[in-house]
Formats: C-alpha cells, sequence, structure tokens
C-alpha cells in the first residue's frame, strides 16, 4: 500500500516538473515540435535569389525567341515554299533557346531538392525523437490505467469489511489517489494526442515538400519533350513542302548526237 502510494506520489511530482526539469523523452516533445513548426514555417525570400533570377532571365529571352521564330516559321510555312534550311534554323535556335532555359530552371529546382533533401535528413531525427516520445506516452498512458485499476480493486475491497477509521481514513487516502492517477492519465493522453498530431503533421510536411519539388522538376522534363516535339513537327511541315516539289519534266530532253557521234 506504502509502495503504492509512494509510487503514485513520484509520478505526479514528476508531472508537476517543467519541461525543462524533467527527464523523460516525452517532456521535450514540446520543444521538439516547436523546432520542427519553426523549421517548417519558409523564411521570406528565396534562398537561392542567384538562380531565380537566372532562371527567369533565360525563360524571359526563351519565351521572346519563341514567339518570334515560331512566326516566321509559319509564316515561312504557309508560302508552300521549299525553305527547309531557314526553317530549320529558326526552330534549331528556338529549340537551344528552350534547353538554355530549361537547364537554368532545372539548376534552380534541383538546388532546393538537395537543400531540402539535407534538411529531411536532419528532421529525421526529429521524427526519431518523436517516435519515441509517442511510445513514452502510450506507456505512461497504459501504467496509469494499471495503477488505477488496482486504486479501484482496493478500494473495493476495503468497502467489504468492517470500517473502521483507520480503514475509513485508507479508503480517503485510495479515494485521492484515484483522483491524482484520474489526473495523470488525462495529462498523459493530452501528451500522446499532442505528439501524435505533431508526428503526423511533420511527416506530411517533409513528404508535401520534396514532392512539389520533384513534380516541377518532372514538369520540365514533360514540357522540354512537348516542346521539342512541337518543333519538330514544323520541321516536318517543311520537308513535306520539300518533298512535293518535282522537277517541271520528268525526263530531261537531251541535246541530239552530232555527225561526229554516229
Amino acid at each position: 500500500m506504502k509502495a503504492q502510494i509512494a509510487k503514485a506520489a513520484v509520478l505526479v511530482v514528476i508531472l508537476a516538473l517543467p519541461s525543462g526539469a524533467q527527464t523523460g523523452t516525452a517532456s521535450r516533445a514540446p520543444a521538439a515540435t516547436a523546432a520542427a513548426a519553426q523549421q517548417q514555417t519558409e523564411e521570406p525570400g528565396d534562398r537561392f535569389p542567384q538562380a531565380r533570377a537566372a532562371a527567369d532571365e533565360a525563360r524571359n529571352a526563351y519565351e521572346k525567341v519563341d514567339m518570334e521564330n515560331v512566326r516566321e516559321v509559319e509564316h515561312l510555312l504557309k508560302s508552300r515554299r521549299c525553305q527547309l534550311a531557314r526553317v530549320s534554323g529558326l526552330l534549331d535556335r528556338t529549340s537551344e533557346s528552350l534547353d538554355a532555359w530549361l537547364s537554368a530552371e532545372k539548376f534552380y529546382w534541383t538546388s532546393w531538392n538537395d537543400a531540402e533533401t539535407k534538411r529531411v535528413e536532419g528532421q529525421q531525427k526529429s521524427l526519431a525523437s518523436l517516435d519515441a516520445d509517442r511510445q513514452r506516452a502510450a506507456d505512461l498512458v497504459e501504467a496509469d490505467k494499471q495503477d488505477r485499476e488496482e486504486l479501484m480493486r482496493r478500494k473495493a475491497s476495503l468497502e467489504k469489511t468492517e470500517r473502521t477509521a483507520q480503514i475509513t481514513a485508507e479508503i480517503d487516502g485510495l479515494i485521492r489517489d484515484i483522483q491524482d492517477s484520474e489526473v495523470r492519465l488525462s495529462e498523459a493522453q493530452r501528451q500522446f494526442e499532442d505528439i501524435t498530431s505533431s508526428l503526423n503533421n511533420l511527416k506530411a510536411s517533409i513528404t508535401a515538400r520534396l514532392v512539389n519539388i520533384r513534380q516541377n522538376l518532372a514538369q520540365l522534363d514533360t514540357y522540354r519533350l512537348e516542346q521539342h516535339a512541337a518543333y519538330e513537327d514544323k520541321r516536318k511541315s517543311a520537308q513535306e513542302i520539300c518533298n512535293t516539289k518535282q522537277p517541271e519534266t520528268r525526263k530531261l530532253p537531251l541535246p541530239k548526237r552530232g555527225s561526229g557521234g554516229q
């Protein structure tokens, strides 16, 4: 009985301590969660401003070249004249400008991907810590449940005996222990729920960030394939125009052979 009450008293003291004074990992969950949340908040501005500026400049240049050259190609195709060399030159310069922009754009997003991957490696440690905290909270919930059930059994046993002043005092003490146990159980459950929520949010944030970056990189690759296919289609149209052009006569008339050739 005394050992049970002593155990309960120790648990109450531990839960009453400030978070910095407790030695359990569960007590560090609020600090770990706050640090993780701070990492999730993006700072104003861009971590790679020079790469972003270079990509924007390359994109503006490409859009200008694409608009002018494609418009000129369309004009040449409408003329229905064989101008394959000129069309190919325009399309080649446009493709080169496209590749220059995409290279700069992918460098920007790859820089972000590499940096965020390193951040994730650090956050994995936070995830491991949160996992441990979650397990400790679950263990605490289970321990409190067992304590409460034991106290309830002792109370029920005492109530069946002949009540004396000493027994009455013991019952009252057990009731107080049960109430304290309920408070600890409620606090443990709250900590468990908070840690679980923080863990899930952190995992979702990490996943969403990297998926977004990789989606942007994939979209750039897709755009490159689409644009090059469109340019090659125009080159094919120019080639077809040239293929339809035939000599005016099927057989070249040759001069008659002179008498010297007879």
